[in-house]
């Protein structure tokens, strides 16, 4: 053997030798379900938005939002009598509420220079879902900028993303049980 065939022997020995020394060890895999929980939990935490504390009017005189969200979870309804896809939602969450209102804290405010009509148009179709009226600061704080909106509030204040537009029976539960 020459000596130039001796030292490429060598370092095709030494890479091997290297190559199994260094060789990566089966990694955990990255995709299974408890690692992608773990990261939407840290997701959820990094993007956590907590909810306004606003003045409410009702039958029974004012209340804070915070009062409501501190004691138990709410679900806030922005709607008018107007919008029929309102309507189709306040059925919905009149449901909603005779079903989960002891759990949950169920606020519809009426959004609009018509607010009264929405809370009197309640009363006449017999909904018993609790109707508050809201000042312009928590349109604002909330961004409502169309109705239907519905916007989920966890015990401690965090909201969830708004639902616009018509939603469906089973988007509303499936919504609530998360935040019970």
């Amino acid at each position: 053997m020459t000596t130039k065939t001796k030292i490429l022997s060598l370092l095709a020995a030494v890479c091997v030798v290297l190559s199994l020394f260094f060789w990566p060890e089966k990694e955990p895999d990255a995709y299974s379900s408890a690692t992608i929980e773990a990261a939407e939990e840290v997701s959820r935490a990094e993007t956590e938005m907590l909810a306004p504390d606003e003045r409410l009017y009702g039958s029974k005189g004012e209340v804070r939002l915070q009062s409501l969200y501190n004691e138990k979870p709410v679900c806030l309804f922005f709607w008018a009598f107007w919008s029929d896809d309102s309507l189709k939602n306040l059925a919905v969450m009149e449901e909603m509420y005779q079903q989960y209102g002891q759990d949950i804290s169920f606020v519809a405010v009426p959004v609009g220079p018509d607010a009264e009509k929405s809370a009197e148009y309640c009363r006449k179709e017999g909904y018993e879902i609790p109707v508050y009226k809201g000042e312009g600061q928590l349109f604002r704080d909330y961004s409502i900028s169309d109705v239907p909106q519905i916007i989920f509030i966890v015990r401690g204040g965090q909201m969830s993303r708004p639902y616009d537009g018509l939603v469906t029976r089973r988007q509303i539960e499936y919504a609530l049980a998360q935040i019970q």
